[in-house]
């Protein structure tokens, strides 16, 4: 960027990267609020929809696809500021998951930790289709897509045969 008077608005080029890295994770944040709030009325597994466009998301916005670079590749002087802010993104990702997975299973007789142990694998799956996104080919994508939401919603019907047992 050499375009003066845009400098003029920052105070440093660090500065500029960060404001448009919270701009992405405020359009991000909203999209996955969106999404999981949509899939509410859906008998799926909780997260699929968010898993399922999460190719077609990256493709059309602009603001995930420099959320996620810059999460993997974050500029040494704001790495501390980068990596709190995609941890948060991840949190609020985990929280969806969670109120959605509890609305679904609320008969289910859980153990203490059983619901964290489904969260931290979702986060896992999203995790895992973030890299993918990143290094790997759209058919790559769908093939890890489709491994891990059978093995997920297999995983997870053992939750939903509680509710109902």
């Amino acid at each position: 960027m050499r375009k003066a008077s845009l400098y003029a608005h920052f105070v440093s080029k660090d500065a500029l990267f960060q404001t448009v890295f919270e701009i992405a994770l405020g359009h991000e944040r909203q999209y996955i609020a969106a999404c999981f709030e949509e899939e509410g009325g859906h008998t799926g597994v909780p997260g699929q929809l968010h898993l399922e466009r999460l190719i077609s998301r990256y493709e059309a916005s602009a603001h995930l696809r420099f959320l996620l670079r810059t999460a993997y590749f974050p500029p040494a002087d704001i790495r501390t500021v980068i990596t709190s802010g995609f941890e948060g993104y991840l949190t609020l990702i985990r929280h969806c998951f969670q109120s959605a997975a509890q609305d679904k299973y609320k008969s289910a007789v859980l153990q203490p930790g059983e619901l964290e142990v489904f969260c931290d694998a979702y986060l896992g799956i999203v995790d895992s289709l973030h890299v993918e996104l990143i290094y790997a080919t759209p058919q790559g994508y769908v093939k890890r897509l489709v491994a891990l939401s059978r093995v997920f919603g297999d995983s997870l019907s053992m939750l939903e045969g509680a509710s109902r047992g």
